[in-house]
């Protein structure tokens, strides 16, 4: 071990008895917000309270790995599958808000038909939403109960020391940095070989956006654990999430209106055709803006 290694070393086991009560407080602050809305979210399943359980549940399921990579404590699956499932209603109540927004636009611009098609996306996203609140009630309660919150304080209480000891944020951070830049890597060569606006493309940008996303919340969750540089790179990660979420939501956007298609929207061939240029044109337009990554 170089001498400097050896620093680093001394230093970290100096500051983890000191990082302990920090780990508890920024687990158990994440985990009481999701447990809080969760319960509020299968009341009457209010957009932000189904928004706030999901971030809190991805925000877990980012520092989990990192205190626990090998999940001794059993708590990253049931939160994983928790976090899927309000996902989908997320997802869907995201969708259901965008196009209403979209009919609102283009009947203003005196885009009747393109206009009336939104309106038809968002009644039939209404109808998949429906679906996905019934499981979300149904199979919400089997996960996250009583046994988990037993089980979470357990692992404050009895696990928590030992793994905060064995814990590298740091390294955590940097090897979540090196896969954002190799699926930067992949999506410029699968770019370059495909196509700019080829769906492998799409597909590998969207990869990007995810391993952005990983380090963001990383970066924001364990700031206590992190130099001040690391800490900092949150808002870089935050600003690339951004540009490639608006690209993926009209990404998003097509595929959805490929799946309904002309018939169940109730297009003809000239409007869908006129439809299906404007959305590719909207996608290209944040394609071409899509910055540094």
């Amino acid at each position: 071990m170089s001498n400097k290694q050896e620093a680093y070393a001394l230093t970290m086991q100096e500051e983890i008895p000191g990082l302990i009560p920090q780990w508890r407080e920024a687990l158990d602050e994440l985990y009481t917000e999701f447990r809080k809305r969760s319960r509020a979210a299968l009341k009457d399943y209010e957009v932000e309270n189904v928004h706030q359980a999901r971030v809190s549940a991805r925000k877990l399921l980012t520092l989990l790995p990192i205190i626990d990579p090998d999940d001794e404590t059993g708590l990253y699956r049931p939160i994983k599958q928790a976090q899927k499932r309000f996902g989908r209603v997320r997802d869907a109540d995201v969708l259901i808000g965008e196009f209403k927004q979209l009919r609102k636009e283009s009947a203003e611009a005196g885009r009747e038909e393109e206009a009336k098609l939104f309106k038809r996306m968002a009644k039939l996203e209404k109808e998949e939403r429906r679906s996905r609140r019934k499981k979300l009630s149904t199979r919400l309660p089997k996960i996250v109960n009583g046994k988990l919150d037993r089980r979470w304080k357990a692992f404050l209480n009895d696990s928590l020391p030992e793994l905060a000891e064995r814990a590298d944020v740091r390294a955590g951070l940097r090897d979540l940095k090196d896969d954002y830049r190799k699926r930067r890597h992949t999506y410029q060569v699968t770019a370059d070989r495909e196509g700019l606006y080829s769906e492998e493309a799409l597909q590998a940008l969207h990869q990007v956006r995810i391993a952005a996303k990983r380090c963001r919340y990383t970066a924001e969750a364990a700031a206590f654990a992190l130099s001040d540089k690391q800490a900092e790179e949150a808002e870089h990660f935050k600003s690339v999430q951004k540009r490639l979420g608006e690209i993926n939501d009209r990404h998003v956007r097509i595929q959805i209106a490929e799946d309904y298609g002309p018939e169940a929207l109730g297009a003809d061939e000239a409007g869908w055709n006129a439809f299906r240029q404007r959305l590719d044109e909207q996608l290209k337009e944040s394609l071409s803006e899509i910055g540094e990554l």
